[in-house]
């Protein structure tokens, strides 16, 4: 067995474990935003705006997700060139709506319910995972652009 096989393997290994580790923490998130629904729903904790704060989650819940799909896609051999593109360009489009709606649709909602209060929300992670999320979009695209063009040499040679 060659060396390029045996570290094909462990990718694939530590892409099933780190799937496995990245669904436990989309689970345990998913089910917390769902018990805030439910109490608020319920009327036990009759303060809407908890759910108004928790609309960037989402956003960041489908980051997670799309970042299981892809390691489940690496763990069954799915091609690199092919996998860590799309992972990063819908991840950082993820990060970028959620900090969006964290730093402005948050407070614009919550001023237009009280009729009061700011346009925009001071938060430096939010505004960091922004910025974050931005920049994967443009090495999303770098990436699919220098694999289609190897693929294009590939067949020239």
């Amino acid at each position: 067995m060659d060396a390029g096989s045996d570290g094909l393997k462990t990718l694939r290994a530590r892409s099933r474990l780190l799937a496995a580790l990245v669904t436990l923490v989309f689970v345990v998130l998913a089910l917390a935003q769902a018990m805030e629904v439910a109490v608020v729903a319920s009327g036990r904790y009759p303060h809407w705006q908890l759910l108004v704060y928790r609309l960037p989650m989402l956003f960041y819940l489908w980051a997670i997700w799309t970042i299981r799909r892809a390691t489940v896609s690496l763990a069954q051999g799915e091609l690199f060139d092919l996998v860590v593109p799309r992972l990063l360009g819908r991840v950082g489009l993820a990060l970028f709506l959620g900090a969006l709606v964290n730093v402005f649709a948050t407070p614009l909602l919550l001023r237009a319910a009280a009729g009061r209060g700011p346009v925009a929300h001071y938060d430096v992670a939010a505004i960091t995972l922004g910025v974050v999320g931005a920049t994967l979009v443009l090495v999303a695209r770098l990436l699919a652009e220098a694999a289609a063009m190897r693929r294009e040499l590939d067949e020239i040679l």
